[in-house]
């Protein structure tokens, strides 16, 4: 009787752990589909940019919906709240949320005021000034995605979750 018991407290304590995780996949899955919004959108931009024949409408059409992005994103992620009262990793994805509501409102503002240039007034400081814009946010880019990536390993880790 007390194996029987036994094992099906094994069972149960077995099961409970498996519905932990697949919540926290669930969990983690909704966080990272949420940044994959601001990604897409960043791509777009970054695609706008490069088009020599996007219009000025254009221009500010995308950088628009890439603010509006960031924002709801950043709103969507407020509603997905912490997972089971653990705050570790909603508060990480803010960060790297809040990090590209900064980039946008910095140094892609500045991109985009220097792609709306008249090509007459573009010159090697402009250009050079553009490449360092770029370099900026490939390095802040880096260094809160790497904050983010280590803090999902650590919730995966706390969870029981394997990331390919």
């Amino acid at each position: 009787m007390k194996k029987l018991i036994f094992l099906l407290f094994v069972a149960v304590l077995l099961w409970s752990c498996a519905s932990k995780s697949e919540r926290a996949a669930q969990y983690n899955d909704r966080i990272i589909m949420t940044q994959k919004s601001i990604v897409d959108a960043l791509v777009v931009m970054d695609s706008v940019f490069s088009d020599t024949n996007a219009t000025i409408d254009w221009i500010d059409l995308h950088y628009a919906n890439l603010q509006a992005q960031v924002k709801r994103s950043i709103l969507a992620l407020d509603s997905i709240g912490p997972f089971q009262e653990d705050p570790s990793f909603q508060l990480s994805a803010r960060e790297l949320f809040r990090s590209y509501e900064a980039l946008v409102g910095m140094e892609y503002k500045t991109l985009v005021e220097i792609k709306l240039l008249p090509a007459e007034s573009v010159n090697v400081a402009i250009v050079d000034s553009n490449l360092a814009v770029q370099e900026r946010i490939f390095l802040q880019s880096r260094i809160a995605q790497e904050r983010f990536y280590k803090a999902q390993e650590e919730f995966g880790k706390k969870y029981n979750l394997d990331f390919e």
